[in-house]
């Protein structure tokens, strides 16, 4: 009788060892395959692109920046991918990536749209 619950237990541990270890693998498969959508912004009217500069080395960077000089002026129609959020103390805006692979902050205002892909 020992024997068969000895037995039992240990193929219920591999089981669900084995769960375990699928679990982990579909969870990758998906994570990768699927990815995250992009948040694009479609630009209304021209808007300008800033520098990003750090006024602090916190942690959050995303809480310490702050616009620098104008390095952009986009026209209505052109797009930015958002690649992060930035809340500033006098400020909230998007970082943004150019088509040709300049970073920097749009703020937040009524001369574009987001959208995704």
């Amino acid at each position: 009788m020992w024997k068969s619950i000895g037995r039992n237990s240990v193929i219920r541990r591999l089981l669900n060892d084995c769960a375990l270890a699928v679990l982990v693998f579909l969870t990758a498969v998906i994570s990768v395959a699927c990815g995250e959508r992009e948040n694009i912004l479609v630009i209304e009217q021209p808007t300008e692109v800033y520098a990003i500069t750090q006024v602090s080395s916190a942690p959050d960077p995303s809480i310490h920046v702050q616009p620098g000089k104008v390095i952009a002026t986009l026209k209505a129609g052109e797009t930015a991918k958002a690649i992060g959020v930035y809340h500033g103390q006098d400020h909230d805006g998007f970082k943004v990536k150019l088509a040709d692979g300049i970073e920097g902050i749009i703020l937040a205002g009524d001369t574009f749209m987001v959208t995704s892909r």
